[in-house]
């Protein structure tokens, strides 16, 4: 097979993981059962390590890893069971494209990481199984969308305007990561954290907006801005963390509630870290420990909870 056809696989296969991915999250943030959360954050975090997988070996191949597309997405359901049916059809259709895929592939490389993640899938369609199972018994409906009064509608949007923007942030500062990964690693690995950090923000915010009984907005964002020259990402990401640090100060002045305060003030004093960002990685000091801490925190702990 040539090396066109394999990356038009991977590109298909990001804009599945990627619309597993957001799925699972806004099945987690609006289901209100802290059992079921925690178990879809946790599948979630595995569909995420395979698109970095498999964006990994689009620029292998010197292709462009398609990270702005993205497959069907699939939210609401009026009860569990049925919300549970679509991550089992989402996985089923999954582990079939990617044995079709894999059948057609010689290479060894490919073929291991296609055998890794269906192996993954595999799994993941095993837990929603079970999970579906263990809520046949209560089929619970999800009830009506409390009323909101006007000044509490306005900061739901305004929350979810601010989602949007952490969302395209974040597929912009992957596509950098990915592309950067051959030409400067430290660069690559800050980049990586620094989604990962959105992620986070992106999921406090997404749970106040969901305890308000509204939706997040997890349409996908126009115009994902792709960068590939080292000095504009590090523009890029300094103006970045200036202006949502504003963005996010003007919004907590706007509200009453003191959680959501806290919330947002924490995000606010998150984003200064990133102004050390270029003497970080201009530091002839910088090691491989460093970057190694980089990559440990990617597998500690909750990327989406709160405290």
């Amino acid at each position: 097979m040539d090396n066109k056809t394999i990356i038009e696989y991977l590109n298909y296969n990001i804009s599945l993981e990627h619309s597993a991915i957001i799925q699972y999250l806004f099945h987690a943030y609006t289901i209100n059962d802290e059992g079921l959360e925690n178990k879809l954050e946790e599948i979630a975090r595995e569909e995420m390590k395979h698109l970095r997988m498999f964006a990994h070996k689009v620029v292998e191949l010197n292709g462009i890893p398609a990270i702005d597309k993205r497959a069907q997405v699939f939210l609401e359901a009026p009860t569990l069971q049925d919300l549970l049916q679509l991550d089992i059809e989402a996985e089923s259709m999954a582990i079939e494209e990617y044995s079709k895929q894999l059948s057609n592939i010689e290479d060894k490389s490919i073929k291991k990481i296609f055998e890794r993640i269906i192996d993954d899938e595999n799994s993941h369609l095993h837990i929603f199984k079970d999970l579906q199972k263990k809520v046949l018994e209560t089929s619970k409906e999800f009830g009506e969308n409390p009323i909101l009064d006007e000044n509490k509608l306005k900061i739901v949007s305004t929350l979810n305007t601010f989602l949007q923007k952490q969302y395209q942030t974040i597929l912009e500062t992957l596509y950098q990561s990915f592309v950067t990964r051959h030409k400067d690693m430290s660069l690559s690995d800050e980049l990586e954290q620094r989604a990962i950090d959105k992620m986070k923000h992106m999921g406090w915010i997404a749970e106040e907006i969901s305890e308000k009984g509204q939706k997040p907005n997890f349409s996908l964002p126009n115009n994902v801005n792709m960068l590939e020259n080292k000095d504009e990402i590090i523009a890029y990401h300094i103006k970045d963390q200036e202006v949502s640090s504003n963005q996010i100060k003007a919004i907590e002045s706007s509200v009453e509630d003191s959680d959501l305060k806290w919330i947002l003030d924490r995000i606010s004093r998150r984003e200064i870290h990133y102004k050390d960002l270029e003497a970080f990685l201009e530091n002839p000091k910088t090691k491989e420990e460093d970057i190694a801490k980089v990559v440990n925190a990617l597998t500690v702990g909750s990327l989406f909870k709160k405290h």
